[in-house]
């Protein structure tokens, strides 16, 4: 992978790339974007990206096509398809796709909801810094954002409350621990 992490930026809206663009470069990352299917899958050479990351509104019968003439140029482009229209979730997945280390050797081996939708539960493999932060998409398609924990955890289970209100909706966490980022859709 290049020094510089490069991102292809494809979907419908404009303004959400344009977002999504602007705090990727400030992340350091060297990024375009594309709102034409056809003249992403045509013009843009695969091995000049790193990571492609989809806007959910793109259909599978344009995703294909696109995700496999960039793969034939660069077989370890890393495909990101994107869980909601919440521009630091979207920073959140590309991070992750970026720095995965394999199952093997991340950080969070679980994290989750439990039952009842009122407490985050995340299971550790060794001690580590960790931010958590549930991201939910109200019915209105409204993004809202609430810090669970911020700080050091140890190894093992670890369970936080959140606030009553965040039960409604789609909802995302995002778990970053050391280098690590996790992005889970939890309903």
């Amino acid at each position: 992978m290049a020094a510089t992490p490069r991102v292809l930026l494809v979907g419908k809206r404009a303004r959400v790339l344009d977002r999504l663009a602007e705090a990727l470069r400030q992340e350091g990352m060297h990024v375009r974007q594309d709102t034409d299917f056809d003249h992403a899958r045509t013009h843009v050479d695969g091995s000049t990206v790193d990571v492609i990351a989809l806007g959910r509104a793109v259909p599978g019968a344009r995703r294909e096509p696109l995700v496999s003439a960039l793969k034939a140029q660069n077989p370890a482009l890393k495909v990101v398809d994107g869980l909601a229209p919440i521009t630091p979730l979207l920073v959140a997945q590309v991070q992750e796709a970026l720095t995965d280390p394999g199952p093997d050797s991340r950080l969070v081996t679980a994290a989750g909801l439990l039952p009842g939708d009122d407490r985050v539960v995340i299971t550790m493999r060794r001690p580590a810094a960790v931010s958590i932060i549930l991201h939910r998409l109200d019915p209105l398609y409204r993004a809202h954002e609430q810090r669970i924990h911020e700080g050091p955890l140890d190894r093992g289970r670890h369970t936080f409350p959140t606030r009553s209100r965040s039960t409604r909706g789609e909802r995302f966490l995002v778990v970053r621990a050391n280098n690590q980022t996790s992005v889970r859709a939890i309903g």
